[in-house]
């Protein structure tokens, strides 16, 4: 009878759904098309990931441009004559630069060594309002935006990318003009920037971001906001079943960087982690859904 009683038990266990995991398109999935651009943007929807992920700087002309780097980097741009931007150039920054300048580069057609399968195609970097356009217009169900402003301490702060009271100034209006709601997170590695933002907009949903050299203390890594964010986003070695249970702890979700390799992913799941970034969406949602 003991033995009849167990079937059913171990079946219940078999059946037990798995972990929901959030699955974010790093810079919309840079591994697959040319990183923050709306073709990355739309192959990532069209893939149905949950959230995407970009980051913003700021032109001349006080736009918000969607770019990982404050200048064009030589891994991708091209100039508007056509020459390649070498390593040993001299650095062209975005915050100099009005909008239609900056419109006029490509960053799609180069091979990138970084990401050799990338698909190669015509791009510029769209301006935040654009690409959250057609985002909202294309994807099919409601969905979510992990946005990094790209604040950062440093001798060109104020005259090579935005100082951080002007970033954030610029920014989080556009971004909340949008009516976005829950489903917007801003994200920062600016612990300056996140305490403003929380002061100033403290509706904002905020995630603090975090390089492995900063470790994987949270409890430590707290003290230096005046606030508990929603959100932890560490660069995903240092994340443990310990951090991410002490995180949970104080109401914290963890969303691990950047993460393509698929034996790193589950162990990032099994650690209790609500959602991941990664270069390449399509492993992702192959490995955990």
């Amino acid at each position: 009878m003991k033995r009849l009683l167990l079937i059913p038990l171990i079946l219940l266990a078999s059946c037990q759904p798995k972990p929901v995991i959030d699955v974010q398109a790093h810079r919309g999935g840079a591994g697959l098309m040319p990183e923050n651009t709306i073709a990355a943007m739309k192959n990532a929807l069209d893939l149905d990931v949950n959230t995407l992920e970009f980051d913003l700087h700021l032109s001349s002309d006080g736009q918000v441009v969607v770019s990982h780097d404050s200048y064009f980097h030589p891994r991708y741009s091209t100039r508007p004559d056509g020459t390649l931007i070498g390593e040993e150039d001299e650095k062209e920054y975005l915050y100099t630069m009005p909008y239609d300048s900056i419109a006029k580069y490509d960053v799609g057609q180069r091979f990138v060594d970084r990401w050799p399968g990338q698909v190669k195609m015509e791009a510029v970097k769209p301006l935040a309002s654009e690409l959250i356009d057609f985002a909202e217009g294309y994807a099919k169900k409601p969905v979510n935006y992990n946005i990094e402003i790209k604040s950062w301490p440093g001798e060109g702060e104020g005259t090579l990318w935005p100082e951080y009271h002007v970033f954030c100034d610029t920014c989080v209006p556009l971004l909340l003009s949008k009516n976005l709601g829950k489903r917007l997170i801003v994200q920062c590695f600016d612990t300056r920037a996140l305490n403003y933002m929380h002061a100033k907009w403290p509706e904002l949903t905020l995630s603090y971001l975090t390089e492995d050299y900063d470790g994987g203390d949270i409890e430590q890594l707290l003290k230096n906001l005046d606030f508990t964010p929603q959100w932890w986003s560490p660069e995903s070695s240092v994340v443990t079943p310990e951090n991410v249970a002490k995180c949970h702890e104080h109401g914290i979700g963890v969303v691990p960087w950047t993460v393509d390799d698929p034996a790193e992913m589950r162990r990032l799941v099994d650690c209790g982690v609500e959602a991941i970034i990664s270069n390449y969406p399509d492993i992702l949602i192959q490995t955990v859904r």
